[in-house]
């Protein structure tokens, strides 16, 4: 049965075709049986993990995968429906918001490999606690055969206890993974990151087009899929040299006068805090500005959660930080209340923050800009580049 009120959002005569249409991708999954799907589910990371397994295993195999910025709901019928028969890796991303989306995911493509990257407190409003992101979450490790492969990351204690719900055979990656791949010798620039790969003995170098150490995750993951499905370490680094961070997340935009972290595309708490400590690596000496707008979906947690984030942004040398709506300004308030030594200001709408903002930017500046989806931050970066904001929303129409 196809779980209708995940198309809660989609207008009431579009349903059916959209259950047609999951339907239609269920029957064609089943009906080819040589294929493996590749699960991805996590709080954050996720877009970029599934990017980067497709980047690796597609040095071995004919693999599918759906687009970056197209709903869950409607990405993995797409996906499924679109792929070649021949495929043989089916990668899909597993993205929740409401308690019994992953029960409808599973309905149509159950994997033989599921991958956490991490569990977070994101869509609080609809999952009351953390606990409830855990339980969603862990049906995909729930779901897995005998004969497949849980692959957790060691270093998110929350992940960690998902070793106790599956049959499957569980590999580690991370920082704390025993036997898993290592990363070592790690450098970033606003040009990128590079590393070394180990695992048993081989070791490979990685040019990494993805900045913000926290984003290493991805390729942990990646790596460990990979090896898993029998791959060389050398031909897992030449996949995550190839590998594209997706858009508006945590986008290096160098200009001649500054340069722009567009990480607009959602925000979370864990996420801005990670983001935060890149735009502080990468700004080293030079002004550093963070422009945050509200993070959504928290319910009854979001006042305590944006408060915070100004505690945490206190006790940086930021130069400046810009919030944008009444929500973001307890960011704002909440630095100053706890001594941020730096320049603050709220303003109501993005308009208003690109026009003052542009005015009083600092040659060579590092600009991190971040906020929910539905925040529309993108919209400053474009101002900020002098580009027509008509054609920056992504993500509009992505619930038709």
């Amino acid at each position: 049965m196809i779980n209708t009120s995940i198309y809660r959002e989609v207008k009431k005569w579009k349903k059916p075709i959209h259950i047609s249409k999951s339907l239609a991708a269920k029957t064609y999954l089943k009906a080819l049986r040589n294929i493996d799907v590749v699960a991805i589910t996590g709080s954050v990371g996720k877009t970029l993990t599934q990017n980067a397994i497709y980047s690796v295993l597609s040095q071995k195999y004919k693999v599918a995968v759906g687009e970056d910025n197209l709903d869950p709901t409607f990405r993995i019928p797409q996906t499924i429906s679109k792929m070649a028969p021949w495929t043989q890796k089916l990668i899909l991303e597993y993205g929740i918001e409401h308690p019994g989306d992953m029960d409808h995911y599973l309905n149509i493509a159950k994997p033989k490999i599921s991958v956490i990257t991490h569990i977070a407190p994101t869509h609080l409003k609809y999952f009351g606690s953390v606990h409830g992101v855990f339980d969603e979450k862990s049906k995909l490790i729930s779901a897995l055969p005998k004969d497949g492969f849980a692959v957790l990351n060691a270093d998110d204690p929350l992940v960690a206890k998902m070793a106790n719900l599956t049959v499957a055979k569980i590999l580690w990656f991370g920082k704390k993974a025993k036997n898993g791949v290592k990363i070592s010798h790690y450098t970033q620039s606003v040009k990128g990151a590079k590393f070394r790969l180990h695992y048993k003995g081989q070791k490979a170098s990685v040019n990494w087009k993805v900045i913000g150490e926290h984003q290493l995750t991805s390729a942990y993951a990646a790596a460990t899929v990979g090896i898993v499905l029998g791959l060389t370490v050398k031909q897992i680094a030449k996949g995550l040299s190839q590998v594209k961070p997706p858009i508006h997340r945590l986008n290096v935009v160098n200009t001649s006068k500054f340069t722009i972290l567009d990480d607009t595309y959602n925000s979370s708490p864990l996420a801005v805090q990670e983001s935060l400590k890149t735009l502080i690596s990468l700004g080293k000496n030079k002004p550093k500005i963070a422009i945050l707008g509200e993070m959504r979906d928290q319910g009854e947690h979001s006042r305590q959660v944006h408060l915070k984030i100004g505690q945490i942004i206190a006790k940086t040398n930021l130069s400046n930080l810009y919030t944008i709506g009444d929500v973001a300004k307890i960011i704002s308030d909440s630095a100053k209340r706890s001594g941020f030594k730096g320049n603050t200001r709220n303003f109501q709408n993005t308009k208003l923050a690109s026009l003052f903002i542009k005015k009083s930017l600092k040659k060579n500046s590092v600009v991190l800009v971040k906020g929910s989806r539905h925040e529309h931050l993108e919209r400053i970066v474009f101002a900020l580049l002098g580009k027509n904001t008509a054609v920056s929303c992504y993500h509009c129409g992505q619930l038709s």
